[in-house]
């Protein structure tokens, strides 16, 4: 912005755009502190979390009596699919396990430095 500071009156400009400069200065700092203050970073967060679980929930209580209608009207394939889940779980726990105690093993020191 280029002003002519020559003319009668310049100091009252001079003044009107200083204080222009201060306020828009104020609004960019105020603007910069909502962003990165840690506590509204905080609590904006939790509002997306609270938003999203709120929808989430109000969809499983939507599809509840249609799934609830599903595994009374064929029970079998829904009790043959926990199963085959929890089998799934079984083995994933037990295969860490496992791998977990074969690393443990390989870790031991060799013979002539056990004593």
């Amino acid at each position: 912005m280029t002003t002519n500071y020559t003319t009668p009156g310049a100091p009252e400009h001079i003044r009107a755009d200083i204080e222009q400069s201060r306020a828009d200065l104020g609004d960019t700092v105020t603007a910069l502190t909502g962003k990165v203050d840690p506590q509204t970073r905080v609590r904006g967060a939790l509002s997306s979390v609270r938003s999203r679980t709120a929808s989430g929930v109000a969809s499983v209580r939507a599809q509840a009596p249609r799934v609830g209608r599903a595994v009374r009207n064929r029970p079998v394939p829904v009790a043959a699919g926990a199963l085959a889940l929890a089998a799934a779980v079984t083995g994933l726990v037990l295969g860490r396990r496992a791998a977990k105690a074969r690393s443990a093993r390989g870790r031991r020191l060799p013979a002539f430095l056990r004593r």
